[in-house]
């Protein structure tokens, strides 16, 4: 298989503060939380405040308001030449504007909201293959917060209560975009106790590796394989490969679980992970391949 030629960088999202917030108001925080880290780290990694960057709000029920913020916040880290991408079905999606736009673009940002509404828009779409063949072949950076992080990987979590317990039966899977085949990615990670849903399928989905992303907090993925962590908080890669023991296989839906041999690498900055290889390094020791 071909090493990708691009970046991606997922993003554990961010959360509203307070039982008065509602959904359109947490995704709203996002850019405004990630501003003076995230974002900045983003840039870094296309091409500075010059990169041409196309934010697509998809996956968000409030997509104009999300892409003002975006626009806001990308201004005032010194980058203008930043636009939304407005889709709202698969026929808009392979507008030949849109279509030239992402031919242009040095990178795009996928935003927050619901990551079922992302794929649906776009799954079979030009639009993201031609995507996918910039992330392949050319020096081009894929952001995701969120649901956009989460459509990511070939296999999406497309539904799953948290719970205290590993119950079998919780989440639901669908096709993701592609851009990570070897992962699953689940968000807010710790802040909305995820850990069980990840579990579940990490064990539908035997040689999958877990990526949890906690709020303000991201990897930058290069060659498909060299996960460095960034931003405030933590990353859990969770690897079921050496589970011994699981009742999962054998039990009713709704049955508690259990697992023996859960292996579990926690991240932050400084650190990095080969997804391929299920290493551990220093990012200070860790080779990137030219």
């Amino acid at each position: 298989m071909t090493v990708p030629k691009g970046k991606l960088i997922p993003i554990g999202g961010s959360e509203a503060k307070g039982q008065e917030a509602t959904d359109a108001s947490s995704e709203l925080r996002q850019p405004t939380f990630f501003e003076s880290g995230i974002l900045a780290e983003f840039l870094a990694e296309v091409k500075g405040p010059g990169s041409r960057i196309e934010i697509i709000p998809a996956a968000s029920e409030v997509p104009e308001e999300m892409g003002k913020a975006y626009l806001d916040a990308f201004h005032n880290l010194g980058c203008k030449n930043v636009h939304v991408l407005y889709i709202d079905s698969l026929k808009e999606a392979d507008s030949p504007d849109n279509l030239r736009r992402i031919d242009k673009a040095d990178g795009v940002l996928f935003t927050g909201g619901n990551q079922t509404t992302l794929i649906d828009k776009l799954l079979d779409s030009q639009l993201i293959r031609n995507i996918q063949q910039r992330y392949q072949y050319d020096d081009f950076v894929i952001a995701g917060t969120s649901a956009g992080a989460a459509a990511m990987p070939r296999l999406a979590i497309k539904e799953g209560k948290s719970s205290e317990s590993l119950i079998k039966g919780m989440v639901e899977t669908e096709k993701g975009l592609s851009l990570l085949p070897g992962a699953i990615i689940d968000t807010h990670f710790m802040q909305r106790s995820r850990l069980p849903r990840l579990t579940e399928a990490l064990l539908r989905n035997p040689g999958l590796l877990g990526i949890g992303l906690c709020v303000d907090t991201g990897v930058v993925i290069t060659q498909g394989n060299v996960l460095r962590a960034i931003g405030s908080g933590g990353v859990f890669i969770v690897n079921a490969d050496d589970v011994l023991d699981t009742n999962y296989h054998d039990i009713r839906e709704l049955t508690p679980v259990y697992v023996n041999k859960l292996h579990i690498t926690i991240l932050a900055n400084g650190a990095s992970y080969y997804l391929n290889e299920r290493i551990f390094t220093k990012t200070d020791e860790t080779v990137i391949q030219s």
